[in-house]
Parts: C-alpha cells; structure tokens; sequence
C-alpha cells in the first residue's frame, strides 16, 4: 500500500505541482496581516484589533513593495541618509519574502519537465525555507484574529504538504543502486 501511494506520487508528479502552484498563488493572494488603522473605539469595524485600532486583512502581495522600498533604502544608506541598523530591517523582511516565493519559481522550473535530481533536492530545500519563513511571519503575527489571516494558513499548511510530497518523490526517484 505505501509502496503504491509512493509511486503514485512519483508517477502524478506534474499534476500535483500544478495544484500545488494555483494553491500556492490563492495563498499568497489571501490575507496574511492586518493593516492597522485608527478607528475610535465608539465607531464599529469588522476587526477590532485593541483599542482604537482596527484591521483591514492585507495580502502579502501588498509588502512585495518591499523590494523596491529595498532598493531606495540601499541608496539612501550609500549616501548616508540612513543607518545601517534601518536599512538591515528592510533587509530581512525582503529575504523574508524571497523565500517565500522561491517555491514558485522552482515548481515553475520542475513543470515542464526540468526534473534533474539536482533541480528536485533545491525544490525540497526550498519548500522548507518557504515554509520555515512563513511559520516565522505566522508566529511573529499572531493575533486573536488569527482565522481572519487564512493566506498565510493556508501558506504554512501548503507548504508543509508540499515539502513532504516533494521528499516523497524525491526517494521514489532514486534508483535501487543509489540507496
């Protein structure tokens, strides 16, 4: 039976990265933090965050405008506009969010049949960098709110699901001679 569910991965690989990729993009269109705004507490919203704060749930997609806040932050620290302490902030969000879509661009890679060994082991390490960071990005987030943020759930739930199919494949691949 294992065998067979193994080899069923392996053979149905190109049909499960295809899903794995439209799930990937729905999560990352999903919300994944919330905006905060200054509502009175008298005035109702649909997330009360704490206090006179509300939430309007925000996609990732909206902080991919990192990159080029990166970019102008890069320039404003080579002309000594900025400290390195807040050009580093920058840094780490925006390596953040590489390695979050990193798995996009190495399932597009596998896809069409680029399916090397090699190709497949930094696919699997991607994955769980993906997932490592958008657990991070989950924990660090965390709020009472937490059901109102299903992108990035459905993110970290993809991405383990993703890691452990791609580790499948991955021993379902090697020839009896490899180990």
């Amino acid at each position: 039976m294992k065998a067979r569910m193994v080899s069923w991965i392996n053979e149905h690989k190109k049909v499960w990265r295809a899903a794995v990729l439209i799930v990937l993009v729905v999560a990352i269109m999903g919300p994944w933090f919330f905006d905060r705004i200054h509502v009175p507490a008298q005035y109702p919203c649909s997330f009360r965050l704490e206090g006179d704060f509300c939430g309007v749930p925000v996609s990732v997609t909206y902080l991919f405008g990192a990159v080029s806040e990166f970019l102008y932050r890069s320039g404003q620290l080579l002309s000594g506009a900025m400290g390195f302490g807040e050009w580093a902030r920058g840094l780490f969000l925006g390596l953040l969010l590489s390695l979050l879509v990193l798995p996009f661009f190495s399932t597009l890679l596998l896809i069409p049949g680029g399916d090397r060994r090699h190709r497949r082991v930094f696919h699997v390490v991607a994955w769980g960098l993906a997932a490592d960071s958008g657990l991070l990005l989950g924990v660090l987030g965390f709020s009472r709110l937490h059901w109102a943020l299903w992108g990035i759930w459905l993110y970290i739930g993809l991405a383990a699901s993703a890691l452990i199919l791609e580790v499948l494949a991955l021993v379902a691949g090697r020839k009896p001679s490899q180990g």
